[in-house]
């Protein structure tokens, strides 16, 4: 199984689309993780809601990639919680986590994001990082 992180950017949409492919190389099955937070101190709506908007959220992604909102090799789920710390818990045991990666300028080519530095510090399993393709 393949895990990909996405979060809705132009860059998961790239990552996701990498992955789906990869699984079709590989027949292997994708499955899509999207982290989110919940402070009810700070945040306008209930948890309930931003566990709904995280999976609509998910559907979205899918159907951008693949033409279609479901499919038997793709399975998705939406984690409360920090982005690494869930792809780190979600991806053990899987052949491979796939990351996008925002370009933050030439100096940034050769940096990680925070999420993917701490997912490449700790998977079990390789990490692929999908560059933005952006040019400056």
């Amino acid at each position: 199984m393949i895990v990909v992180g996405v979060d809705g950017t132009e860059v998961s949409q790239k990552a996701l689309a990498w992955a789906v492919r990869e699984g079709e190389v590989r027949h292997t099955s994708v499955h899509v993780v999207h982290a989110w937070r919940f402070d009810p101190m700070t945040d306008l709506l209930p948890g309930q809601q931003i566990k709904e908007d995280s999976t609509a959220l998910l559907e979205r992604e899918v159907a951008v990639v693949t033409g279609r909102p479901r499919s038997d090799d793709i399975s998705y789920s939406s984690v409360q919680g920090d982005a690494a710390r869930v792809l780190h818990e979600v991806s053990e045991g899987a052949d491979m986590l796939v990351l996008g990666s925002h370009r933050r300028g030439p100096v940034g080519e050769l940096l990680l994001g925070s999420v993917s530095r701490e997912c490449v510090r700790h998977a079990t399993c390789p990490v692929v990082v999908v560059p933005s393709g952006d040019s400056d």
